[in-house]
C-alpha cells in the first residue's frame, strides 16, 4: 500500500505530477507528428508544378527575419507592420514579370491539421527563390499571376 500511496493522491487518483510525466511522452510524439503533402500534381489547385506563370499585377520579394526564402506578396499591401515582423522588400517585380513555380505543397500537423498552402519557385531572370503562400487548410487566395476576374478566395479540395 505504501507504494500506491506514493502514485496516488488521497482521493485515490493518479497524483497531478504523476499524470504530468505520464503524458509527456505522449504529448511529445503528437507535437512530432507533422509534415508537408506534396500538391504539384495532385490536381487539387489551380496549377500543376512545374510550370512557368506570369505575373499580372506588381508583386514584391520579401526578407522576412532569418527565413532562407524570400517571400512573394502581391501589391499593394499593408506595410504598416513590417518592422514589427522583421519584413523588408528586397525587390519590386511588374506586371508581365515570368517565375518559375517548382514545387506546391500543403503543411499538416496534429494541432492544426491541414495547414498552409504554398507555391514555391523562382524569379526567372533574377533567380531569387519565393514562397508564395497561397492558402490554408481548403481555401485559397488569387495568386498575383491569376488574372482579377477570380474571386478573391476559393475553396480546393486540397485540405479534405
Amino acid at each position: 500500500m505504501a507504494k500506491a500511496s506514493a502514485v496516488l493522491s488521497a482521493h485515490g487518483r493518479l497524483a497531478p505530477h504523476r499524470l504530468m510525466w505520464a503524458l509527456l511522452p505522449c504529448m511529445a510524439a503528437l507535437g512530432g507528428c507533422q509534415g508537408t503533402h506534396d500538391l504539384s500534381n495532385s490536381g487539387c489547385l489551380p496549377l500543376r508544378a512545374p510550370a512557368q506563370v506570369v505575373l499580372v499585377q506588381e508583386a514584391g520579394l520579401y526578407t522576412v527575419r532569418d527565413a532562407k526564402a524570400l517571400v512573394l506578396a502581391a501589391h499593394p499591401r499593408d506595410a504598416v507592420n513590417d518592422g514589427f515582423h522583421g519584413t523588408q522588400l528586397v525587390r519590386v517585380l511588374p506586371p508581365g514579370t515570368p517565375l518559375g513555380i517548382d514545387r506546391l505543397q500543403q503543411a499538416w500537423g496534429f494541432d492544426v491539421g491541414k495547414g498552409r498552402i504554398s507555391a514555391f519557385g523562382h524569379a526567372v531572370g533574377g533567380g531569387e527563390r519565393f514562397e508564395y503562400g497561397w492558402g490554408g487548410g481548403t481555401t485559397i487566395g488569387r495568386a498575383p499571376w491569376e488574372p482579377a476576374s477570380l474571386p478573391p478566395l476559393r475553396t480546393v479540395a486540397c485540405g479534405d
